[in-house]
């Protein structure tokens, strides 16, 4: 069954980014001209996800009124002979079908929002991408994982591999490798320390999900933190007949959720971008660093 669903958890108060997103929620902070979740529902629609439910909660009704049409504005560009820019504000959800929900009882944890979405995404695989990761690449990272769920049939996490030090940081990886980049999962945990886990392979922000997911999340008890953490989860599935796999992908991770991955991935896109790229490597060559 083909991947047409998508869950987008953009719940959580962003202390990262405080006070900025005392009033604005981060998912809607803008890399150059466009929010962080413009950028993530391009990838979703590019890889060919046509229904998307975002699940949200404080200061939900700025991402809501960002998906709506805008009459005023449009009949405002036109009036002032601006059309050029109707296609920036017009479908900017491509065609997909969007659900908003909010997050029953506030941030309760990755765990818990995804289950959220259980009743629209039904019985079929589906596809998580956080709310605050950004990626570039020649194909967009969903559609590297949504292709290797095609191939092995089962559940797969975007994993990168990160340096030993850092491994306490994120939820990590274990198994065996079946090919280039490809693995089936035999152990996942939630921010072990280097002692007891025997992969540097981090858990990254792009998963297919088999919907069996939903029954182990609703197994689950709050671990750190006191929230339910889908790694739990994950790892009651690797023995299932479908199994977890594990893919390094190939595109370029910005976590937009951290001010230097922000700043960094601001730089990429700037970069990609013709208009911008040539006088913005000349400021960089001017400054005196």
């Amino acid at each position: 069954m083909s991947v047409r669903k998508a869950v987008i958890p953009i719940a959580g108060f962003a202390t990262r980014f405080l006070p900025a997103c005392k009033s604005v929620p981060k998912c809607m902070l803008t890399i150059l001209d466009k929010p962080i979740i413009q950028y993530i529902v391009d990838e979703a629609v590019a890889s060919g996800i046509d229904e998307i439910v975002m699940v949200i909660g404080r200061k939900k009704e700025v991402v809501q009124d960002y998906f709506k049409e805008d009459e005023e504005l449009k009949k405002f560009l036109i009036e002032r002979n601006k059309e050029k820019f109707l296609p920036l504000v017009t479908n900017i959800s491509h065609g997909a079908k969007i659900h908003f929900i909010e997050q029953d009882g506030g941030a309760k944890g990755l765990g818990h929002a995804i289950y959220q979405a259980k009743d629209i995404i039904g019985n079929e695989p589906f596809a998580i991408l956080y709310g605050d990761v950004v990626f570039h690449g020649e194909k967009p990272c969903l559609k590297e994982i949504i292709e290797k769920h095609e191939e092995c049939g089962g559940s797969v996490i975007g994993v990168e591999k990160v340096d030993w030090k850092d491994v306490p940081r994120y939820g990590n990886v274990s198994g065996v490798q079946i090919s280039d980049g490809f693995y089936k999962a035999e152990k996942l945990q939630e921010k072990p320390q280097i002692s007891e886990t025997k992969s540097n392979l981090a858990i990254s922000d792009r998963h297919v999900l088999m919907p069996e997911i939903f029954e182990y999340l609703a197994k689950t008890k709050p671990g750190q933190g006191g929230e339910i953490q889908v790694t739990d989860a994950y790892n009651a599935m690797v023995d299932t007949k479908e199994g977890v796999y594990a893919y390094d992908y190939k595109s370029k991770r910005f976590d937009s959720g951290d001010k230097l991955g922000f700043v960094m991935a601001a730089v990429d896109e700037t970069l990609n971008r013709p208009e911008l790229r040539e006088p913005f490597i000349k400021f960089l060559k001017g400054l005196d660093i």
